[in-house]
């Protein structure tokens, strides 16, 4: 048998979309663990009339207020992350929030990160609440070089990690002249 095909008695509870795909939410029979499956992996699904279906004592739309995505790691703390954006994407980070809790810093709060790092040229200086997950690192590196984290957080150590790992696969395939 495919060690990544696993069978688990499942009741549903909501469906929603993320980066265009679509994602059941639901807990596994044995233990209540909510989890999440993309519905474009799911193999095969049969019905167990036999089996009570258990209501959902949570309202699971709160579950994804202080998370990018759908992946919720109830054992992380939601982190305050202050970031850059070069002038190249602020406009579209403004207008495309990456969380609803994004706020773009002006006034008083941008002269002094202005001060604080003269290095970062023009742009835009923007805050959001979250707890750290795959989604979350994956959508702030999508933007390159044009977004630096400057907390002093987990986000940051992830992102670092996703940095120095592309470079190692990029230098296996690669020769710079």
């Amino acid at each position: 048998t495919d060690p990544t095909v696993r069978s688990i008695d499942f009741h549903p509870y909501l469906l929603r979309q993320y980066n265009d795909c679509w994602f059941l939410i639901g807990a596994d029979d044995r233990d209540m663990a909510i989890l999440n499956f993309a519905l474009d992996r799911i193999d095969k699904v049969e019905p167990l009339p036999e089996k009570k279906y258990v209501e959902c004592p949570d309202d699971l739309n709160e579950r994804f207020d202080d998370i990018v995505g759908v992946t919720l790691y109830k054992d992380r703390p939601l982190e305050h992350i202050l970031f850059w954006v070069s002038d190249a994407s602020k406009d579209y980070v403004a207008t495309k929030a990456i969380h609803g809790s994004q706020v773009r810093l002006k006034g008083e709060a941008e002269q002094t990160l202005r001060s604080q790092y003269p290095n970062l040229e023009g742009g835009a200086f923007f805050t959001i609440d979250c707890i750290r997950n795959y989604e979350l690192i994956r959508e702030l590196t999508s933007y390159g070089k044009e977004l630096i984290v400057l907390s002093d957080c987990e986000v940051r150590i992830d992102i670092l990690k996703r940095i120095h790992g592309m470079i190692d696969n990029y230098s296996k395939t690669v020769s710079i002249k």
